[in-house]
């Protein structure tokens, strides 16, 4: 059945996370998100984590990470260097709802892309610029990364452990932030524009996104006038509160125990009953004040345990508990198994990659699901579909396009990143371990 979006056009100048996630979301509800790419400058999720780190012939079409945020959109390649191709895009702009691009202002104003200048060619249109710190302001043209907006955001500096440095997250946690906030303004935009007729620009800051996420820190200095200090894993009332190490190789559960009915629950269940009479724990201002010892008992006793064995022991005498999930446990959950939350995506055939199964949407609606999963395109796929088929280009304007280098199939200086062997990357710390027989478990549990 079509999408609850189905009718929605969004043309897509994104690259790596920020904007090619937030319009994955809206593609999988049936907008059509026609993606953007150039042949001179390749994309570079295109060309790392190719499939079975197999760097040969098209790599570029076996790129992971490209897959993962590109599912369901159709793909064009544009060189927007010259104005043969920044003329089919404001062509597209004129029959689109909505563009989105995550370049950084001086980028888009060189391009002549600005909103002033779409909206002189679609009045009604929605422009989203998604940038690390803001269109405007003396950051705004600042490059952005993970890392760096982590930082300029505070999250960094509230995540660590007590006494140490700043840590950031493994993942970009800001790009998935802001993306997901994109979704909702987005939709809001459109609900604008059904209801007035109007257009308008959405200004994303990804800085400002992750910011939003940590207002405790920002009320507690503007309330108060108190930095607080990295606690890692601990908190600041409730004891014992982190991860603890669990039988097997890197295993781990995390609990969280908040009254003293809680406590004598966890006690009882790790068969020590003398830990709630001693005075050091039992109440909670006292487990606080010793949790640093406390928490090293309960290492002692919950690595004797399989993690999940003992998240079920803990949750079922109500105390909240979580195994720890590495990938492959996150992949085999039977939980999210039963919750449909991944989907197996078939991959063009040219590709030799089998078919894989993709997390979902953290949403389920009950009348209007999302559409059945189509892969990310290969590279220039749709060039035909929508040039011929949205703009009316001719076959013959289609090759005097591809002739001039505006539009292609691959990219026109080909440059993969080969990885490591696996060996060499669990030697250098890039991997925590890995598994030959991968492809065959994917295959038993997703048959597709």
């Amino acid at each position: 059945m079509p999408g609850p979006l189905e009718g929605v056009r969004i043309i897509e100048m994104g690259q790596l996370i920020a904007i090619p996630f937030a319009m994955k979301m809206l593609a999988d509800m049936g907008a059509q998100v026609i993606r953007l790419e150039s042949v001179a400058r390749l994309e570079s999720y295109r060309s790392d984590s190719v499939y079975q780190n197999d760097i040969s012939g098209e790599f570029w079409n076996k790129g992971a990470n490209f897959y993962e945020q590109n599912r369901n959109k159709l793909g064009v390649t544009l060189d927007l260097s010259k104005p043969e191709g920044l003329q089919v895009l404001r062509n597209l702009v004129s029959i689109a709802d909505v563009f989105s691009e995550n370049f950084t202002p001086r980028v888009i104003k060189n391009f002549g892309l600005e909103y002033g200048d779409l909206r002189k060619i679609k009045p009604d249109i929605i422009m989203v610029s998604s940038t690390g710190y803001g269109f405007y302001g003396p950051w705004s043209n600042f490059g952005a990364t993970g890392p760096a907006t982590e930082g300029a955001a505070g999250l960094a500096y509230q995540t660590g452990y007590l006494g140490g440095g700043p840590v950031m997250a493994e993942i970009p946690y800001t790009d998935y932030t802001s993306g997901e906030h994109t979704v909702f303004a987005v939709m809001a935009a459109l609900m604008h524009r059904l209801r007035t007729g109007q257009g308008q620009f959405v200004d994303i800051s990804q800085t400002q996104a992750t910011s939003s996420t940590i207002p405790e820190v920002l009320m507690d200095f503007s309330a108060n006038g108190r930095s607080g200090q990295r606690f890692g894993n601990q908190d600041t009332v409730m004891s014992p509160h982190g991860c603890y190490p669990c039988r097997g190789d890197d295993r781990w559960i995390t609990i969280a125990v908040a009254t003293d009915e809680e406590w004598q629950a966890v006690c009882r269940v790790l068969g020590q009953n003398g830990w709630a009479a001693d005075p050091r724990f039992n109440d909670s201002f006292s487990r606080w004040k010793n949790r640093d010892e406390l928490d090293a008992l309960i290492g002692t006793v919950t690595s004797t345990w399989d993690a999940h064995e003992l998240m079920h022991a803990l949750q079922k005498d109500g105390v909240a508990a979580g195994a720890v999930l590495d990938s492959k446990d996150l992949l085999f959950d039977p939980h999210l198994g039963q919750r449909n939350f991944y989907e197996v995506v078939t991959h063009h055939e040219s590709t030799g990659i089998p078919p894989l199964p993709y997390a979902g949407r953290p949403w389920k609606l009950s009348k209007t699901p999302a559409v059945n999963s189509q892969p990310a395109p290969l590279m220039g796929e749709h060039n035909n579909l929508v040039l011929s088929g949205l703009l009316g280009k001719t076959a013959e304007e289609m090759a005097e396009l591809e002739e001039a280098g505006i539009i292609g199939y691959g990219p026109t200086n080909p440059r993969p990143v080969q990885r490591p062997s696996l060996d060499e990357q669990v030697r250098q710390g890039r991997m925590q371990r890995y598994e030959t027989d991968f492809g065959e478990q994917v295959r038993r549990a997703f048959p597709g």
